[in-house]
Parts: structure tokens; sequence; C-alpha cells
């Protein structure tokens, strides 16, 4: 049989025609084998499409391939080269990049003296960058408030960097410097700035022969620690003694108010029985007591002579109720209202001055049993002229002792809260009994506690005269840091970080330079009496010659 020398779907000639109907034996004859022939020679469009590809792909394979065998399907194609160059690409980036992001690296400017607390990223130990004489050195620095004294001022950053660059020498290493026992964290400028809820809190040690203390600065979150059914009001007081003797009732509003006499003595037994009846006063110290308001001294009022006789005063009083010491009771719209009746006048008390007055021994011939005389508003007119036995700032409401003495039981923890300092210097206080302190002290420490995260900036005064005095900044390590003020001199100033730079004549340094380098140039400090202050302890004094005194040389 003969065989056509290209594929049969590959017609590229009339030789290579094989047409419908048309054998390769013969040709046939007739008209059907006419027709055949005719249909052999015609080429369809099909047809012409494939002889088109076939020669395509027979040049295309020539160029890419040439082999006797070759076809475009086994050609190379570009993106077979082109994908694994990118992944290979993509992989070395990839590694590059890597390296870069543990490599450790440091940004730009960080050692630029005096503008940088730097700290350890892996160590966590802080430095700072200073130029001494000429020289760039990192220093290590002890604290945070040693590290903000040493830049050049407010605006400074905190910045990480690897332990591997800090330890290569570039800049070389410097001495320690720093204010040992300093504070590592201060309060924000709006917390040094907010005013704070000071209290002072005592309570019996031990079998009740010892004082404990304690100090509380309480931020706003902290104040309702000392409120609640725990603060004194109305006719509450506190009954206490000092080491010395000196017994005072202290009201409310902490006010003081000495007992007079010994107790010993037999008048002021009966006036301590009237107070409190048989309670003893709870030891406190004289600190405590020299932060309250201070009273007139208690004691039983006198009355004018002739008590018991008859005091002619006009009106309808019985003869028995119209005697010279008599107390007087009346129901008004504002409640009970209390009188003292004396020679032709009658004149108006406190409840706490009648209560005095019923049980004085002065009166005892007038057998009040402990009780006024109730009367009606009708029967008397009184002056309005108060009584001259009754000191102004006596108690108004009958005393009702609410501590303890006893270590054991009741509400033996007494505190007294200072709530605010006006402009003339003047403080307003409270009073407050608990059955333990407001807050929790942590053992082993300072005794005083501050509200987690806050502190005050604060100038410590001294009487009503005068505004000025030493400014102090306490944190929450319940310790007070004296803050180098205005005309504050350093002593043994230190070169360090000075770059050859002097000071003032006197050694001061710039107007409010460390309260600048805190942070707290635009905060007013507080007021805080010195007897408040001072039951906070002493922490070093924050300044930046210090800041700057190498450590361990």
């Amino acid at each position: 049989m003969w065989k056509a020398p290209y594929p049969p779907h590959a017609r590229d000639g009339p030789t290579g025609i094989v047409g419908a109907g048309l054998t390769a034996e013969g040709g046939g004859d007739g008209p059907r084998a006419r027709y055949g022939e005719t249909q052999a020679l015609m080429a369809s469009r099909r047809d012409e499409l494939n002889a088109y590809t076939f020669a395509k792909r027979r040049t295309l394979a020539a160029f890419l391939q040439p082999s006797p065998w070759g076809s475009e399907e086994g050609a190379p194609r570009p993106l077979r080269a082109v994908v694994p160059s990118l992944i290979a690409g993509a992989l070395v980036l990839g590694v590059f990049g890597a390296w870069g992001m543990f490599q450790p690296a440091a940004p730009k400017d960080w050692n630029t003296p005096g503008t940088r607390v730097i700290v350890g990223k892996q160590s966590t130990t802080r430095y700072v960058v200073l130029k001494t004489d000429g020289t760039t050195r990192l220093h290590p620095v002890l604290n945070l408030a040693s590290a903000r004294l040493l830049m050049n001022g407010a605006d400074y950053q905190v910045v990480q960097i690897s332990d591997k660059i800090l330890d290569s020498g570039k800049p070389p290493r410097g001495p320690i410097l720093g204010i040992p026992y300093a504070p590592d964290r201060l309060p924000t400028p709006d917390e040094a700035g907010t005013a704070k809820r000071w209290a002072v809190c005592e309570q019996p040690g031990g079998k009740g022969s010892t004082v404990q203390e304690a100090m509380f600065v309480l931020a706003d979150r902290d104040v309702r620690r000392t409120d609640g059914s725990e603060r004194l009001s109305g006719g509450e007081v506190l009954y206490v003694r000092t080491r010395a003797g000196e017994r005072y009732l202290v009201d409310a509003s902490g006010k003081a108010y000495p007992v007079a006499g010994e107790a010993t003595d037999v008048e002021n037994q009966k006036l301590t029985e009237t107070l409190v009846g048989s309670k003893q006063p709870q030891l406190v110290t004289k600190e405590w007591i020299g932060t309250l308001h201070r009273g007139d001294p208690i004691s039983f009022p006198r009355l004018p002579a002739g008590v018991g006789s008859p005091a002619r005063v006009p009106g309808q009083l019985s003869d028995e109720e119209n005697r010279v010491g008599m107390i007087l009771v009346t129901e008004t719209g504002e409640g009970e209202k209390y009188y003292v009746v004396l020679p032709g006048e009658v004149k108006p008390v406190s409840a706490f001055t009648a209560w005095l007055l019923i049980n004085s021994p002065q009166s005892a011939v007038l057998d009040m049993n402990g009780e006024a005389s109730k009367v009606g508003l009708q029967d008397f007119t009184a002056d309005g002229t108060p009584f001259a036995g009754q000191p102004s700032d006596w108690p108004t409401r009958r005393a009702s002792m609410v501590n303890s003495a006893s270590a054991n039981s009741g509400r033996d923890t007494v505190c007294n809260v200072l709530s605010g300092v006006d402009d003339d210097n003047g403080t307003t206080l409270r009073t407050w009994a608990g059955t333990e302190y407001p807050a929790e002290i942590a053992a082993g420490g300072t005794s005083t506690y501050v509200t987690p995260g806050t502190g005050l900036l604060y100038t410590q005064i001294q009487g009503t005269d005068s505004d000025s005095g030493s400014l102090f900044l306490v944190t929450d390590t319940g310790l007070r840091y004296a803050v180098q003020a205005n005309g504050d001199s350093d002593s043994e100033r230190s070169g360090v970080g000075a770059d050859g730079k002097k000071g003032t004549s006197d050694g001061t340094p710039e107007p409010s330079e460390a309260q600048v380098k805190l942070g707290y140039e635009n905060v007013r400090p507080a007021k805080v009496p010195l007897v408040w202050s001072e039951f906070l302890a002493k922490g070093p004094r924050l300044d930046t010659n210090s800041a700057r005194q190498p450590q361990g040389s």
C-alpha cells in the first residue's frame, strides 16, 4: 500500500491530498471517479490551518532546538528559567533581611551627649552619654531620677540599645554616676501637681504601752479609705493622752481640746466622768497632737455668785426654774436649744456647755439630776449675747467617745486627716477612727503608704505668714526627696558631664534646674505644713551636681 510522505492531517500540496472516494490502487472511471478526483483537488479551510500550524512548529523547533527529531514541545520555555531565578532571588533577599533583623542596630544620634536615657536591651542597665572636658563617654547611671538630672533639659528620650553595641567601646565607658537611693520611678507631672489627701494614724503597740504610727498620702482613687462611717461626725470625739499625761478631746473637725487638770484630782475626775465616763484615754505621740488644731482647755464653766438663789427673770418661769445656775431646754424649729439662768437674765449655751453646767460641782445645790428643765419659748425672753463662761471654740454638741485605748478590741486606730491647705495656709482637717489602718502597710518598709504610681511635688511651709519653704518630692517609695530649688548651693561640684562649663559665681544652678529636668517645670507645688511633712522619712537630695558624682571611686 502506498503511504503519504507526511502525516495524514498535514496536507500541504495536491499530491498529499487523499480525497473521499479516491483510493491508491486506482483512480476509477465514470462520473463518480471524476467527482472524487475534483473533490480531492480542493482543500478545506481546516486543512489549510492545520498545514500552517505544522509548518510554524517546524520552523520554531529548528531555531530553538535544531535536531532531526525536535519539536516546540521539547523546546526550553522562558518562564522555566525566570521562575526559578525569581525564587532564588527571593530566598537570598530573605536571608539578608533576616540577618539585618538580628544584627544589632542603634537609632540615629543615640550617643549625642545629654539627650538620651539609654536602657540596655538585654541587661536593662541604664546609661547616659556625657561629654567631660571634650571627651564623650558612656556612663552607667544608678536610677532614673539621676539620669534625668544629667540630661541637658526636660526634652529627652528613652531609647533601648543592644548591650553588644553598648559594650563595643564606642563611646568609651565612663564611671558609674548617680544619687544612691534616689527614686527609680517618678510620678507624672499631672500626678505630681494634683493635691493629695494626707493622713497620720496611730494605734497601740504591744499591750498598749507603745504607739505605732503610719503616714498615708492618698490620691483621688484612695480618698474613700478615710471616709465612710469611720469618719467622725456630730458630737463624736477621740479621747487621747500623751506620754507626759496631757489629755485631749479631739472633735470631728480635727481640733484638740486639752482636758484641764490632773486626772487624779477630785474635780477633774468628775469632769472626766462627765465627758467620757470611766473610759481610758488612748496613748498617742505629741507629734500626732501637733498636727491638730488647738482649742481652749475644757473645764467646768464658772457660774456667778449666788447659785441656787432667786434669779428674778421676767416671764413665766416657776420659782424652781427661776434660780441662778438652772439649765433650761426648749423645743424650736431647729431642735433643742439650751439656756442658763443668771441673775435677771437668761443666756443661750451649747448642748456641750449645758451638760458641763448640769454636772458641775458648783451646781450641785440645784438638784437637776442630770437633766435640764424643759420649758416653753413663751416662758422667758433670752438675752442674745453668749454666756461668758463658754469659750467660743468649744464643741457645740455633747461629746461621745468612739475610740478605744485597748489594743485588742474596738476602734483603736486614730487618724488625723489633712484635706486641704487654703491660700492663707490654713488647714482643713477631719478625724477618723477604725479597727485597722486605712491601707495596708508593707512589713519592713517606711510605715508610709503612697497611692501606687502617684506622688506629689510640694513646698514645706511653716506657719501662716509665708508661702516659702523647702521643695520636696514624695514618690510611691514613701520617701520625701528634697529638690534643689532656686538659690540652693551645690557643695563640692563635680566636673563630670560639665564639659568645662561653669555655673554661676556662687555655684548655684540655673533657676529651677532640678525641677525642670525632673519634668516638673509647669507644676505648681502644693503646700504642706512642716508638722505633716516631717512624718515622711527623708530620702537623698535631688540635684544635678549630686547626680554627677562618680560612685565606687
